[in-house]
């Protein structure tokens, strides 16, 4: 299994006006997050294996957060992600 784990700090654009993250914020950042677990499967940033293997992305299949405290401007979080499986 391939893990990629990556800290991120909240910036001000993730928050809402009351200063926490506005959920569907999480979702880009997971997306960043699978994009370089991919980067570390292939080897290539993913402009790069996007071109070789003709795709635009990938689809994420199963996506889970679970939301204990808020997060806020000035945060760091954790982000793993996953891989059981890669495939050519």
């Amino acid at each position: 299994m391939l893990v990629s784990r990556r800290e991120v700090e909240i910036e001000w654009g993730d928050c809402d006006p009351a200063g926490i993250v506005f959920y569907p914020r999480y979702f880009a950042m997971f997306d960043a997050s699978t994009a370089l677990l991919f980067e570390r499967a292939t080897g290539m940033k993913k402009i790069a294996w996007t071109k070789k293997f003709g795709i635009v992305g990938i689809p994420m299949v199963d996506t889970r957060a679970k939301f204990i405290v808020p997060s806020r401007y000035g945060d760091l979080i954790a982000i793993e992600t996953k891989m059981t499986r890669f495939v050519v």
